[in-house]
């Protein structure tokens, strides 16, 4: 039996190049669009997180190009939208009717273009505070976590993916990772890797660590994510990069947002000695160092393309997965 309180308003079903839309009340003034289930990253593909997180990156710009009297703001997610409104200007019932014309008029995203900022970041493998915040985990949470071997991540996490340590980090550096979202701490991006094989999966800490330094770059499942500020965190740590936030605006990169990293934008990692990093941190801040940008175009189709040409190393990696995972003991 249906309850007076299920807080489900509509449903899309599912479509070819779509997957089922849902739409929840989530307060007084905010409406929750979900794509698809909210199923687990290890039932979904790389291909079909990466299109739905298109999906939403493109509805929510036709949503705010439409300047809807009384819609407030829109707040992208990885596999949703969270819409905020007035309600006594804008009813749920018009604004679904909104979202749902737009939703229409896309059946998929194939065939899309977007502008898009490609990102070159510097990247320093088991920086020496990536390694103190793992002692510091080891010390005063978990001094039986296997997975914080000699201070570093990088070995559990290229053993449960069938690599060896220095795979790993080829395959890191070698894929774009598309930004999806940012959130959850301050300026903090989701992204996910263009190159199937680099679709590197692993599990998240048990329990969370208490302190992540700032810049410190991890993954779990196929997400990598990157610290704007110091913070806890759950899952495996790769290293550290730039910074990526800063709330004073001494450096012309956040003059406009305290945020660099935004949705569209594609992160290609290039590794840097220790020394190099922590220079580049002082020249941030006395607002020097460039940040290196390039604007592109992101193709659906020309990716979708690559995508399939590179399918079988996918299909490899998962198989390496599985066979380390059997014997791999799991956090």
């Amino acid at each position: 039996m249906k309850s007076k309180y299920d807080p489900v308003l509509k449903r899309i079903p599912g479509r070819p190049g779509c997957p089922e839309i849902v739409f929840r009340q989530a307060g007084d003034g905010f409406l929750e669009v979900v794509y698809g289930n909210n199923e687990a990253s290890s039932n979904k593909t790389i291909k079909d997180i990466i299109l739905r997180s298109l999906r939403v990156i493109i509805i929510n710009g036709r949503m705010r190009d439409r300047n809807i009297s009384g819609l407030i703001e829109t707040v992208p997610g990885s596999e949703s939208v969270l819409y905020e409104f007035d309600p006594l200007t804008l009813s749920v019932d018009v604004l679904i009717e909104e979202i749902s014309a737009v939703e229409t008029a896309l059946p998929d995203v194939y065939g899309q273009v977007i502008n898009a900022r490609k990102l070159y970041l510097p990247l320093t493998f088991d920086h020496s505070l990536v390694r103190r915040s793992i002692d510091k985990y080891v010390k005063e949470v978990n001094p039986d976590a296997f997975y914080c071997k000699d201070g570093s991540n990088l070995e559990y996490i290229a053993a449960y993916n069938g690599l060896t340590v220095e795979e790993l980090k080829r395959r890191f550096l070698g894929t774009g990772w598309l930004t999806s979202m940012v959130g959850f701490f301050p300026g903090l991006p989701f992204c996910y890797p263009l190159d199937p094989a680099s679709a590197l999966a692993c599990p998240k800490y048990n329990p969370a660590r208490t302190w992540t330094p700032e810049g410190t770059v991890d993954l779990a499942d196929y997400c990598m994510t990157i610290f704007g500020v110091e913070s806890s965190g759950g899952c495996q740590l790769i290293g550290r990069t730039a910074p990526i936030f800063r709330a004073r605006p001494v450096h012309p990169a956040f003059q406009s947002s305290p945020a660099f990293i935004r949705p569209t934008d594609i992160i290609q990692y290039y590794e840097v000695s220790e020394e190099e990093l922590d220079s580049i941190y002082e020249q941030v801040d006395r607002g020097e160092w460039d940040y290196r940008t390039e604007d592109i175009v992101f193709s659906v189709d020309d990716w979708l393309k690559e995508y399939v040409a590179h399918e079988s190393e996918l299909e490899e990696l998962q198989r390496k997965q599985r066979d380390a995972q059997k014997t791999l003991r799991q956090v």
